[in-house]
């Protein structure tokens, strides 16, 4: 089956795509304090957060409608497309500007360095319009090309700043930069030259596109705050070394991401086809699979938490080998998190998007609410308990939604 085939190919790519930082893991937790290392996280959390807003995952459009449009009205949607972030990227940076000269540190991080982050995140973006048409087009090779070189530019300028010129934490920072700003020229003039950008303001496109995407912010911005909102408290509550040590086993319990965000890849394009002209042979398959990818998924959590925690010792600095009690808990809230990805699409494929702020908005504030509590109670595992929880809810107000606005043969699958 093709979505299988593509699903080994993206899985190949997103291993070695992700094992690079794996590997360079004794170095940096070499170089860098529990400290450091929080600070990166940190770090890290706002870029993802300022992308929920620049970007509004406005590359969702493009499996949309991929197979309902022709090419030509298709690059007529990547043209605007690009307008609308580039004008949310300079909004954004410009508000930034101003933020910053009210602040000298924001969450222990050096307000200066903000200014790089909404130029990141309109970067990533248009990457990621890239491999979403790549992945469409079912050009699975060429997509881990592009990936895994983002990530070898990524990590090769992180050592050379962190080895040579003692960067410190900052050094990930501009490894990131220049891999995303490399790869945002390459896939802009990519995409170009093979007729996927018409540069003409459409305001019918601008308008259907944000009625799809506008949705997405609180979404985006519910999804930042289940995933990332843990180290904030961490920080606050405990300490910048404890966040540090938290982020490693976090990384390790991640693992299950990389198979699960490997599989969707493969998965949307095709689900998005067969539900352009849906059959109960075809739904019967789609639920099928989704049964044996939600079990699948289970499986995998346990045994990547196994091995995760026997190889934690040969991958960092013993400061860190409290990063294992993690491991177990975010690998089972991957896993849930797994289960809502595959009931996410449907939404899209309805035009129900709206949904996915509510429920998402929902899980994010009663995981405010877990947090707190938790790592008051517990510690900082309290955090992990609190992402299991707030996936779950999640996971089943979509999965709701979704079987009584669109009808699946869920106990009819043979």
């Amino acid at each position: 089956m093709h979505v299988i085939k593509n699903s080994v190919i993206y899985l190949g790519s997103s291993i070695l795509n992700k094992l690079i930082p794996f590997l360079l893991l004794p170095v940096m937790t070499k170089y860098l304090s529990p400290q450091e290392y929080g600070a990166l996280s940190i770090y890290m959390i706002l870029i993802t957060l300022y992308g929920a807003f620049i970007g509004m995952n406005i590359h969702i459009n493009v499996s949309k409608n991929f197979f309902e449009v022709p090419k030509q009205e298709m690059a007529l949607y990547i043209g605007n497309m690009l307008f609308i972030v580039s004008i949310s990227c300079t909004v954004y940076f410009f508000l930034t500007v101003i933020g910053i000269h009210f602040f000298d540190t924001v969450f222990s991080i050096e307000s200066d360095w903000l200014l790089a982050i909404p130029i990141i995140s309109i970067m990533m973006m248009v990457n990621n319009i890239n491999i979403s048409i790549l992945r469409n087009e079912g050009k699975a090779y060429t997509y881990g090309i592009f990936e895994i070189s983002n990530t070898l530019v990524n990590m090769s300028v992180t050592l050379l700043f962190l080895l040579f010129f003692n960067f410190g934490w900052h050094s990930q920072i501009i490894g990131i930069f220049a891999g995303y700003f490399l790869f945002f020229i390459i896939g802009t003039v990519y995409m170009y030259k093979r007729g996927y950008i018409n540069v003409k303001v459409d305001v019918s496109k601008i308008k259907s596109l944000l009625a799809v995407s506008l949705p997405l912010i609180p979404h985006v911005l519910g999804a930042v705050i289940i995933t990332m909102s843990d180290r904030i408290f961490i920080e606050r509550m405990i300490s910048l070394e404890a966040v540090g040590i938290y982020s490693v086993g976090y990384m390790f319990g991640m693992v299950v991401m990389l198979f699960t965000d490997a599989f969707i890849k493969a998965w949307s394009p095709w689900f998005f086809k067969n539900l352009a002209e849906p059959t109960d042979s075809k739904k019967k398959k789609i639920v099928k699979y989704t049964y044996i990818y939600i079990i699948g998924v289970f499986i995998l959590a346990l045994l990547i938490s196994l091995l995760s925690e026997t190889v934690l010792p040969y991958f960092v600095d013993e400061t860190f080998y409290g990063a294992h009690e993690y491991i177990l808990w975010i690998s089972l809230g991957y896993a849930v998190h797994g289960v809502y990805k595959i009931f996410f699409p449907y939404l899209v494929h309805i035009s129900k998007t709206s949904f996915l702020a509510f429920s998402t908005m929902t899980a994010a504030v009663l995981n405010l609410i877990f947090n707190y509590i938790f790592i008051a109670q517990f510690g900082a595992i309290g955090a992990a308990y609190a992402t299991i929880l707030a996936f779950s809810v999640s996971a089943v107000l979509v999965f709701w939604y979704q079987k009584i606005n669109f009808q699946m043969p869920w106990l009819k699958s043979t």
